[in-house]
């Protein structure tokens, strides 16, 4: 822009020059500077129009692709609930090349994933104390004696990382306290679930992640070095089964006895029956790991002989215990303590001969359980267990029984017969000959009853008319050709009529979006018709356009029926605008579904249009580009012309500035020196007369 003039006036002419010079200089502008500008504006306008037709088209060649496509518009996939059960058992998502049928679809087996619980601990901070190691899927994870559950946990995680990952992630459930108990995780699901492999010190089975077993014996009753077929047994030992000490005297003991014997102090076995060939044997399973005592020099070579070592992930059965009865005497009571006189933790109950003891209690599946014995001179706490244990109508019976036994601590405890989720418990009541009324305590849980293995990894089992699928993951995508089921529920016996049918609406939509791309176009064409539009008379946008109705009219020579876009609904009116209607469409596209594919298809219309807008926009050589890349040469070259015509004329204002100025300075010393003689001539005068 033009520097403004300076204000300045003839102080010795009178002359107001700053007025003569913006007058020489606006003429200047307008000579030289406005019919630039003019261009510039027109050029601008141009390509405004040019980058508005460049969207236009490009929303075109998204219309026209959409349509080019196999199976344009889509497919529908409907499936029906369960006539049986009213549950949806699988959702489906058709591609748009996906063929129209029906399918018989059957779930059977939902893909799961594969999920095991540890045991409880009572604080997730505290060190554990536990040194060793185990491996979850061929992973090794060591455990130092200061890891904490929570720092066994990030070790866990950590192995789940990089090229080698375990696949398996922990977490810890929280008990609600300061405790918990650890998680795995599969994170896939499928049949390859969680391999455990327990290593030095057993730490799996510390963790509670699986069981303890001996090898199989043949007998329960025999003696197990008997059973073994062992000539010389080792000497008596004790051995730490979880949290207590057994001694185990394989000479004399059976399977039987060292079973009764760790479930009395407390801890949970069994005896389970193994199929070998045509015979039976017998294994003891615990919960817990299983070590020797440091110190006796003959536990190991007991664990040796019973071969104890990481069993499987079984269901741990809960176990309840009452409190610590003794007799009269503060001395731990036995199955051969008389029942009157009974203290229960030091106190005194005041049971005596003629009271009655009542029994209350749930089994494991949580059937009520209400027995009683009244005290008799003679009865003792055998008699108790008997009750409490009786086939009839104690825990004993039943679907679920529980078998009662007595600690070397006192302790009645009941242990359920099947592992899992458990509401075994009980309560002693007092009822005495006068009345009154006492208790010999109520039942708290010392094993809770648990499945290790929360869920089971597995595949899923689908079956499509007859042929049967197994596939690690819910969302199915090879049972049918471009269909992907996702499975939500299993119900065999149930098979649900999949119904794979053409979007005809979605189709008709993407036709319908194709002819409003095309009017944009010509509503766009029609506007620069108009004299003062900016594109006005352009040969390059007519030829463009003309290029698109050429498309419009494309025709398949193969279809028997359509051959022509007017024949499927689609037609020009006298103002060259697109009409659609929907109607004759749908019925062409169900008459005729394969035909109207291939007269919008590659060699049909869709394809034409694509051609034909992708050569309109194409880089560098199409004739939207060339059009708007010769605007912004032009427009280059016009500002620099414009930019030396606003240089040269601030070059004349200031050259005429300068000659003002000099002008006016001229004047003034005229007048100066007119006025000086005028002065020195009325001087002369004065002195004259």
């Amino acid at each position: 822009m033009t520097a403004p003039i300076a204000n300045f006036s003839g102080l010795s002419s009178g002359v107001q020059w700053n007025d003569i010079v913006a007058s020489i200089v606006a003429a200047d502008e307008a000579r030289l500077v406005n019919p630039i500008t003019a261009q510039l504006e027109r050029g601008t306008a141009q390509r405004e129009a040019w980058t508005r037709f460049r969207t236009l088209v490009d929303t075109l060649n998204e219309s026209a692709r959409a349509v080019r496509a196999p199976g344009f518009g889509g497919f529908t996939a409907t499936a029906p609930v369960s006539a049986t059960s009213g549950r949806a058992l699988f959702t489906a998502q058709a591609s748009s090349l996906a063929t129209a049928g029906r399918y018989r679809v059957e779930v059977l087996q939902l893909a799961e994933t594969a999920r095991l619980g540890g045991r409880a601990y009572a604080s997730r901070t505290d060190a554990l104390g536990l040194t060793g190691d185990f491996a979850i899927n061929g992973q090794s994870i060591a455990i130092e004696a200061t890891d904490s559950l929570t720092q066994v946990r990030d070790r866990i995680n950590a192995a789940n990382t990089g090229a080698t990952a375990t696949g398996v992630s922990a977490s810890i459930v929280s008990d609600g306290g300061t405790g918990g108990r650890l998680v795995l995780t599969r994170t896939t699901p499928g049949a390859d679930g969680i391999t455990l492999t327990d290593g030095t010190g057993g730490m799996a089975r510390e963790f509670g992640f699986l069981d303890s077993r001996t090898r199989m014996v043949s007998s329960m009753t025999d003696a197990i070095a008997a059973s073994l077929g062992i000539a010389v047994s080792p000497p008596p030992a004790s051995v730490r089964v979880g949290d207590q000490l057994i001694t185990f005297d394989l000479a004399t003991d059976s399977l039987a006895t060292i079973v009764a014997r760790i479930n009395a102090a407390g801890g949970q076995a069994a005896a389970e029956a193994v199929t070998f060939g045509d015979e039976t044997r017998y294994q003891l399973v615990t919960d817990g790991n299983v070590q020797a005592v440091d110190g006796d020099a003959n536990s190991q070579a007991v664990l040796d002989a019973l071969g104890f070592g990481a069993g499987t992930t079984g269901a741990v059965r809960q176990v309840v215990r009452g409190g610590a009865l003794t007799d009269t005497s503060d001395v731990v009571a036995t199955a051969a303590t008389p029942l009157a006189g009974l203290r229960l933790d030091g106190t005194d109950v005041a049971l005596a001969n003629g009271d009655a003891i009542n029994v209350r209690g749930v089994r494991g599946d949580g059937t009520e359980v209400t027995i009683g014995i009244a005290i008799d001179p003679g009865e003792t706490l055998q008699d108790l267990l008997d009750k409490l244990n009786d086939a009839t109508s104690g825990f004993g019976a039943g679907d679920r029984p529980a078998t009662a036994s007595l600690g070397p601590d006192g302790r009645i405890r009941l242990a359920d017969s099947a592992g899992g989720a458990s509401r075994l418990s009980f309560s002693l009541d007092i009822v005495r000959a006068d009345g009154s009324t006492g208790s010999l305590g109520s039942s708290s849980i010392e094993t809770a009853g648990r499945q290790r293995e929360l869920q089971a990894g597995r595949d899923a089992i689908i079956r499509v008319d007859g042929t049967e699928f197994v596939r690690s993951t819910n969302s199915i995508t090879d049972a049918i050709p471009n269909v992907t089921l996702s499975l939500t529920e299993a119900e065999v016996g149930t098979a649900i009529d999949l119904d794979i049918a053409r979007n005809e609406q979605g189709a008709s939509d993407a036709v319908k979006k194709l002819v409003d791309s095309y009017n944009a176009i010509q509503t766009f064409f029609n506007e620069q018709r108009a004299s003062d539009a900016p594109l006005y008379a352009n040969s390059l946008l007519r030829s463009v356009v003309s290029s698109f109705t050429a498309a419009l009219r494309t025709e398949t020579a193969t279809n028997a029926t359509y051959s022509r876009a007017t024949l499927m609904g689609v037609t020009l009116d006298r103002n060259g605008a697109l009409t659609f209607n929907a109607d004759t469409f749908r019925q062409a596209l169900a008459a005729a579904p394969t035909e109207v594919e291939a007269l919008l298809g590659f060699s049909g219309i869709g394809g034409a249009f694509v051609g034909a807008t992708d050569r309109a926009t194409a880089f560098s050589t199409g004739a939207i580009s060339t059009q708007v890349r010769s605007l912004d040469s032009s427009a280059e070259r016009l500002r620099l012309r414009e930019a030396d015509a606003r240089r040269r004329i601030e070059e004349r204002r200031e050259a005429l500035v300068r000659q003002f100025t000099q002008m006016e300075a001229a004047l003034s010393r005229l007048s100066s020196q007119g006025n000086a003689v005028a002065g020195l001539t009325a001087s002369l005068l004065n002195n004259q007369r």
